[in-house]
């Protein structure tokens, strides 16, 4: 199949998800349960595919003006299948990352985006897996009703996780908000526990950021020791072309040593690295990386 001819086909994919989504909002009841029943399901792979080629996108600044459009018409189509996995987890992913994207310009939007995208995730897990529906409908925490998580649920499980543990990152000073950290936490341990190197070792990453933000004594085994060794095993999974983790680990663990070579070292590197190497040619995380490491540089004394 010549490049025209594919590049025609994804095209005509996009387009039928418009359309699709225009028609299931603008139409009679009967006209969306036809498609919620029939045409939605079928989409599944036209949705990744559009994630996919998102991901795969060399230029940071396309993708994260890509990303709304791609969240609009994704989550829409979300709302016609409220209850398919897939759907529901690359909703909650697509808001993880444009909260990666706008966080350092916008912390309130990016709070905002990292809720929804939580929301979604539990929404996720509740419709994939019947005993942690159950046990969460029934009262039990989401910390003790984790534990019956597998690895079907290994998606939804690790952007949840990310996006409530971000966002309480942008809101310690606000306590009464982060109560549900130990909820992420649990999630991030979960989600290690069934596969450590899932999704480029990002829960190891997130579990170094957690680590970094609350002290040893806090009782969630923070601390700067604590913190080095989860961004080292989340440097593992990819052979260290994750750059997201060393621009954290720069952000994060780097002001808590007080070490601002290490802060230097590690932010240059990121900008330096070719973006493509990650998982076969994923360039867009690690261009989103890029564009946060140069912010680092670029504001250093807000982190010193």
């Amino acid at each position: 199949m010549t490049r025209k001819i594919r590049l025609l086909f994804q095209g005509i994919s996009i387009l039928y998800l418009i359309v699709f989504l225009v028609v299931g909002i603008s139409g009679c009841t009967a006209t969306r349960h036809t498609l919620q029943r029939t045409v939605v399901p079928t989409l599944d792979t036209s949705v990744d595919d559009l994630v996919d080629k998102l991901l795969r996108t060399k230029n940071g600044t396309f993708v994260k003006d890509g990303i709304p459009g791609a969240l609009l018409v994704v989550t829409g189509l979300t709302e016609m299948a409220p209850t398919d996995y897939n759907l529901l987890a690359t909703t909650s992913y697509l808001y993880c990352a444009y909260g990666l994207f706008e966080e350092d310009e916008n912390n309130d939007y990016a709070i905002s985006l990292y809720q929804v995208g939580a929301e979604y995730g539990i929404r996720a897990l509740k419709s994939n897996n019947s005993k942690f529906r159950k046990a969460i409908d029934e009262g039990t925490k989401i910390p003790d009703a984790v534990k019956f998580l597998t690895k079907d649920d290994l998606k939804a499980m690790t952007w949840c996780a990310l996006n409530i543990a971000k966002r309480c990152t942008l809101q310690l000073d606000k306590v009464g908000r982060i109560t549900d950290v130990q909820d992420g936490i649990a999630m991030i341990k979960r989600s290690i526990e069934l596969d450590p190197n899932y999704a480029w070792g990002a829960c190891w990453m997130a579990m170094g950021i957690v680590y970094a933000v609350y002290p040893s004594w806090s009782g969630l085994g923070g601390g700067a020791d604590a913190s080095m060794e989860a961004f080292a095993n989340s440097n593992k999974a990819e052979n260290n072309e994750f750059g997201l983790a060393d621009m954290f680990k720069a952000r994060y663990l780097a002001p808590l040593m007080k070490d601002e070579e290490m802060y230097d070292k590690l932010n240059n590197r990121v900008i330096e690295m070719d973006p493509c190497k990650l998982g076969g040619g994923l360039c867009a995380v690690n261009e989103l990386a890029k564009q946060k490491a140069r912010y680092n540089m670029e504001h250093r004394e807000r982190w010193f």
